[in-house]
């Protein structure tokens, strides 16, 4: 596989379904089917328009990234390439095209989200310049329709 074959661009609402299997097909990503539904990455993307990124090879996803921010920070989620085209720089790729546009529009501080048993996450991020967070706490909360 030659990675100049492969084309990184925005991901778009008809890419969802292809992402989504995807990231389901990784078993170290932990997505929540229930959670992570085709619906709900829509409205992420209509809400952070351009930040997410898809790899292709041949018309094929090969990678995705799910990408926004906040206004404040940039979010990065669902960081996933398929086995077979790991280790040659795509998620590397796909983490820059999103950054760059993260920095278009003034986001320069971003967070990562990764599984703590994903070990392979980890050192993706970390090798590539990403610092662990031990002073952060993420707290959870499903509140439904309860209010």
């Amino acid at each position: 596989m030659k990675t100049e074959e492969i084309v990184f661009e925005e991901m778009r609402t008809e890419d969802i379904c292809e992402a989504c299997e995807l990231w389901y097909s990784i078993p170290e990503l932990k997505i929540s089917r229930s959670f992570d539904t085709y619906e709900r990455i829509g409205t992420y993307l209509k809400r952070n328009p351009g930040f997410s990124t898809v790899a292709r090879n041949d018309g094929r996803i090969v990678g995705a990234i799910l990408c926004g921010h906040d206004g404040r920070r940039g979010s990065f989620y669902h960081t996933g390439v398929l086995p077979e085209y790991q280790r040659n720089g795509i998620a590397q790729r796909m983490v820059e095209r999103s950054l760059s546009c993260l920095r278009e529009e003034g986001i320069t501080t971003a967070f990562c989200f990764t599984h703590e048993e994903n070990s392979i996450a980890q050192a993706f991020w970390r090798g590539t310049g990403w610092e662990y967070c031990s002073w952060v706490q993420y707290h959870h909360r499903e509140f439904g329709t309860e209010y």
